[in-house]
């Protein structure tokens, strides 16, 4: 296996655009090198070929639903660990269900409503009024995941503390 700076050398003879990444970009790009290469030669337990735990991987960690945050924000890797670990999956997948269904009957309802009227600018205020029921659905949707979410925060932060606790070295 290569070393950083040896992997770094290649990527950038072969991509000159990785001259732009930062340092924290790097140490992911080296981190992904090494553990495909350690999937590869057969680090991997789960019994399936190397070439087949490549995509079981990558969407291992998001729930149903969920898309994977960018790796490139700490706040999005954080978000996607707690979230992998969570109590409350069933919730959260409950929320997005519902929203999803009160959008449709948000919409259904106001093309219904401004199809009916024959003066368009009615139409248009019942669409516009249409609209702004959605982005409140969906502002409400993004709140209630946070409320979620503060449970398993603070289940994640007391996790942390103890283990920075236990591997403090004892003097």
């Amino acid at each position: 296996m290569k070393s950083f700076e040896e992997f770094k050398a290649s990527r950038e003879k072969m991509d000159p655009s990785t001259r732009k990444m930062s340092e924290h970009q790097w140490g992911q790009a080296y981190s992904a090198y090494c553990s495909a290469r350690e999937h590869a030669r057969g680090g991997h337990s789960s019994g399936s070929k190397a070439g087949g735990s490549r995509r079981r991987s990558s969407t291992k960690s998001s729930a149903q639903g969920m898309h994977a945050p960018s790796a490139v924000s700490a706040s999005g890797a954080l978000r996607a660990r707690v979230r992998a670990e969570s109590a409350y999956a069933d919730q959260r997948l409950l929320v997005n269900v519902l929203s999803w269904v009160i959008l449709g009957a948000i919409m259904i309802v106001a093309v219904l409503q401004a199809m009916v009227l024959s003066a368009p600018s009615a139409a248009g205020a019942i669409l516009l009024f249409g609209a702004i029921q959605a982005l409140v659905v969906i502002i409400l949707r993004m709140m209630v995941h946070v409320i979620i979410d503060i449970p398993d925060v603070a289940l994640y932060c007391a996790c942390e503390a103890q283990k920075s606790i236990a591997e403090e070295p004892a003097e």
